[in-house]
C-alpha cells in the first residue's frame, strides 16, 4: 500500500525452538519508532494483537504472515536531517512484556 510513497514497518513471529514454552497467541503491545536522530521528536505507532488472526497464532511453517504499519511514514518526512543521517535511519521495536508469566 505505501510502495513508492512511504516507509513501511512490519512485525513477523517467526518459528523458535522455545514456542512450546509460550503463550499463544502472541498478545503483547507492539510498538515501532522511528528515532529522531536530533532527539527532538521520535515517530511512533503501536498496535495490540488481533488474537483471531493467525499473524499472532503460534507459527506452524518458519514465519507467520507480518502485520504492521504500511503508512508509517511518507518520504517527505522521512527525507530530512532529522530522521536520516549519514544514509542511516534508526528504528526501535518495543515489545511490552506486562502480562507475560517467565517460566
Amino acid at each position: 500500500m505505501g510502495k513508492g510513497s512511504h516507509l513501511s514497518l512490519f512485525f513477523v513471529l517467526m518459528k523458535g525452538e522455545y514456542d512450546n514454552l509460550l503463550p499463544w497467541p502472541f498478545q503483547q503491545k507492539v510498538t515501532l519508532v522511528l528515532l529522531d536522530q536530533t532527539g527532538q521528536a521520535h515517530l511512533t505507532d503501536s498496535f495490540k494483537p488481533d488474537m483471531t488472526s493467525t499473524s499472532f497464532s503460534k507459527p506452524k511453517n518458519d514465519m507467520n504472515i507480518a502485520s504492521g504499519c504500511p503508512l508509517f511514514v511518507s518520504h517527505v518526512v522521512l527525507e530530512t536531517d532529522k530522521y536520516v543521517k549519514d544514509d542511516t535511519v534508526m528504528l526501535k521495536f518495543i515489545v511490552e512484556l506486562t502480562g507475560l508469566n517467565h517460566p
